[in-house]
């Protein structure tokens, strides 16, 4: 699709703001306080992903891309108020200087494909992030193809949400004690599978929560697919993994996948976006044949 639209392929892009238009939009309009300046960040960020069609490569998917470049476009917009939470996955905008918060065009010119919001930009730091993120992903699918997914809720609220582990205990019904034991099995595997990725001799970073939090989100590694999210709808799931995702959208409250699943309510209720779509059109595909 991305080969298409560097061609200047209009249906291509045309199938791509499709694809992505609606859950965009419920994502900024849950965070921005009228209709129309949610649009016009939707808007740009179309405007900002075709600009930069023929710099980008993309790694880890459009969605979390796209997602990524609105997310920058909301903090330019309401930077003077921004407020830090305690809960990292519930903080939808991060607090910091503005020599922080980077432009959104400038992170996809750079060919940032992680849109992580605090990575240092030396390239050792980079590639070891890279390696971190390949364990922890490694870890996320383990407990999915496995089916413990008590194991990936505990995960998920020590390392996304930071919460401590009597908290964990308390949310899922839990021993403390239990709750230490997955948490040093979690971290004993992500600094193996670490050590197998680079050698022995190559482990000489650290990392502490606040970077597993930080890959953990830029990553999104434990949203269920969109798939999964419309069986979810139609109440098609297998109930272990009905319980999960329910889980994810109601006391994790992952904006993005609560953002995608609202739009796919609308899409089943017949309200399509026609009008927005034909604007977002109108506004990008005159920079399709740009070099």
């Amino acid at each position: 699709m991305l080969e298409a639209i560097r061609r200047g392929d209009t249906e291509a892009w045309a199938r791509l703001v499709d694809t992505y238009q609606g859950r965009l939009l419920r994502f900024a309009r849950a965070r921005l306080p009228q209709h129309a300046d949610a649009e016009d960040a939707v808007q740009e960020t179309f405007a900002s992903f075709v600009k930069a069609i023929h710099q980008i490569q993309i790694e880890i998917g459009i969605e979390t891309y796209l997602f990524g470049i609105l997310r920058h476009e909301i903090i330019n917009r309401f930077r003077s108020r921004l407020t830090k939470t305690v809960c990292l996955i519930q903080d939808v905008y991060r607090t910091g200087t503005d020599d922080a918060v980077v432009n959104a065009l400038d992170q996809v010119v750079a060919g940032d494909p992680s849109i992580s919001w605090c990575v240092s930009r030396d390239e050792q730091q980079q590639l070891q992030r890279q390696t971190l993120a390949r364990a922890l992903n490694h870890l996320v699918a383990g407990f999915q193809d496995k089916g413990k997914l008590r194991n990936l809720k505990i995960a998920e609220l020590l390392f996304y949400c930071k919460l401590p582990n009597k908290e964990v205990a308390q949310l899922l019904g839990l021993e403390s004690g239990l709750i230490r034991v997955i948490k040093h099995r979690c971290l004993k595997r992500i600094r193996d599978d670490v050590m197998q990725l680079c050698g022995p001799a190559d482990v000489s970073f650290s990392y502490g929560e606040d970077l597993l939090t930080e890959i953990w989100e830029s990553h999104r590694l434990s949203c269920p697919k969109r798939s999964t999210l419309g069986a979810f709808l139609l109440e098609t799931l297998p109930p272990e993994w009905f319980d999960y995702v329910d889980f994810h959208l109601t006391t994790v409250g992952c904006h993005f996948c609560r953002a995608s699943y609202k739009d796919l309510q609308e899409r089943q209720n017949g309200r399509e976006q026609e009008r927005f779509r034909e604007r977002i059109m109108t506004s990008t595909v005159g920079f399709l044949n740009r070099p």
